[in-house]
């Protein structure tokens, strides 16, 4: 009896000196690394060792985390988002095996799927349409029997965008929130545009003059944008673009016939533009479109790394970085300060002006509220403005007019980059993973409104774990 009190004991020593040990602090910011190092790094700080069967982790991949006196459990279980990967503490080894398939089930319950089939004018299948969801890499094309299917998307609202050459481009807007899957049947009307082309483009300008040249000119500096990526980036079928322009009232607009396919050798996407209209008048710049991604393939692991950096610049600080960190009450963590500002003619970043995320965001049970007046000043701390965006954009004089000399000259060092919000409507809406429900409720000014489409990177990546 005694004996079996002492082990009992024993027991109980252990498991509390496990439960211990599990509580040991991890610190340290781990950038663009694979699985393995970072358990190199962890098993250094805490003494523990991982055992595992190299197998078992993803090929290829790489992580970005930062761990800040974080309980080493803690850190274990988001660091394996995804992964498909479980641990486990036995005295001092923390062992990785396969998440069981019923617990995989559990992870993924919230992705849903779309399938259906896409039917022609006189409602025969159509293969070779294009599907997709806007500003994501998530997209196929039907199959020879008009059926498609849109896996692996996780919840939030989406546009999905049908598209086939001589036919209209249709959008619906999805959204899945409790996972499961849906059925999305689509028949594709003739574009009588196209049909008419003769009537259409009587005013247009022929491609063999110079003016098509400068016009061009103007229409890809102001869709690719004017940032190192940008140089890094091409239209490759510009013969598809067709251009108006009014002299008297400086005017110009675009058309394209087809999707313009941009290969962006900087972030590593090829860019599919369904340009649905472009115009330029004055200081006044509109233009919208439909966006698929997809990933080029690396000429060697030297370029995938710098495409996996170059994604990760333009996303932190981003519009899509800067929602995330809203929703999730992370601004200051993530690097951003927010600030109430009256207007654009006297602007002004005033430290007494600085609210916080419950300030302008409110949740509504099944869907977030953005509201503020005037103008919201958004900056980012964790990087510096480029000096193209100091040389190139047109909100300089707003920010820094009192750096400027007689000259027009701009005397300022590189600092903080700064973005505006003005909402268009009294509030606007977000669903719960952050898509933005009321599509033309805000406008943005400054370095948002900088970069352009080749700094844009899909709204479905991850900087945790980018599949390429």
């Amino acid at each position: 009896m005694r004996a079996s009190l002492i082990i009992a004991f024993c027991l109980i020593l252990c498991a509390g000196f496990g439960q211990n040990r599990k509580k040991e602090q991890v610190d340290g910011h781990f950038e663009d690394l694979p699985l393995e190092a970072i358990f190199d790094s962890l098993s250094a700080q805490t003494n523990y060792f991982f055992s595992y069967n190299s197998e078992l982790l993803p090929k290829g991949s790489r992580y970005t985390i930062t761990a800040d006196n974080t309980p080493i459990d803690v850190f274990l279980s988001k660091l394996l988002i995804g992964t498909g990967l479980k641990y486990s503490f036995f005295k001092d080894q923390i062992i990785l095996n396969y998440l069981p398939p019923e617990e995989q089930v559990i992870k993924k319950k919230n992705f849903f799927s779309v399938s259906g089939t896409v039917y022609d004018e006189n409602g025969e299948p159509l293969n070779n349409a294009n599907i997709f969801l806007d500003g994501t890499t998530i997209g196929i094309s039907s199959d020879i029997d008009g059926n498609y299917k849109l896996e692996s998307i996780p919840p939030g609202l989406y546009d999905i965008v049908f598209s086939h050459v001589g036919y209209e481009n249709a959008v619906y807007q999805i959204s899945e929130m409790n996972g499961g899957s849906r059925i999305q049947a689509h028949q594709m009307e003739l574009d009588l545009g196209q049909l008419e082309e003769v009537e259409v483009i009587s005013n247009r300008i022929n491609r063999t003059e110079t003016s098509w040249q400068q016009h061009y000119g103007v229409f890809r500096t102001e869709i690719l944008g004017q940032s190192l990526n940008a140089q890094k980036s091409v239209i490759e079928n510009p013969e598809a673009l067709d251009f108006t322009y009014n002299e008297e009232r400086n005017s110009l607009s675009a058309f394209s016939r087809f999707p313009l396919q941009i290969r962006n050798d900087a972030l590593g996407y090829r860019v599919s533009y369904f340009l649905e209209s472009f115009r330029k008048e004055e200081n006044d710049l509109r233009f919208r479109g439909k966006i698929r991604f997809r990933n080029l393939e690396p000429l060697n692991g030297s370029e995938r790394k710098e495409w996996r950096k170059n994604r990760k610049i333009s996303y932190y600080g981003s519009f899509n970085h800067f929602k995330k960190a809203l929703l999730n009450s992370e601004l200051k963590k993530e690097g951003f300060r927010i600030y109430r500002v009256h207007s654009l003619g006297d602007f002004e970043i005033k430290r007494g002006n600085e609210l916080s995320a419950s300030d302008i965001l409110v949740f509504k049970g099944d869907h977030y509220e953005i509201d503020f007046k005037n103008y919201l000043a958004i900056e980012y701390r964790k990087e510096k403005e480029s000096p193209d965006f100091l040389r190139s954009s047109s909100f300089v004089e707003t920010l820094y007019g009192d750096f400027i000399t007689a000259e027009g000259v701009l005397i300022k060092d590189p600092g903080n980059q700064i973005s505006v919000l003005r909402l268009l409507r009294n509030s606007v809406r977000l669903d719960l993973s952050g898509e933005i429900m009321d599509r033309f409720g805000l406008t943005t000014y400054g370095y948002w409104a900088w970069e352009r489409t080749a700094d844009l990177v899909p709204i479905n990546y991850d900087p945790k774990y980018d599949n390429l």
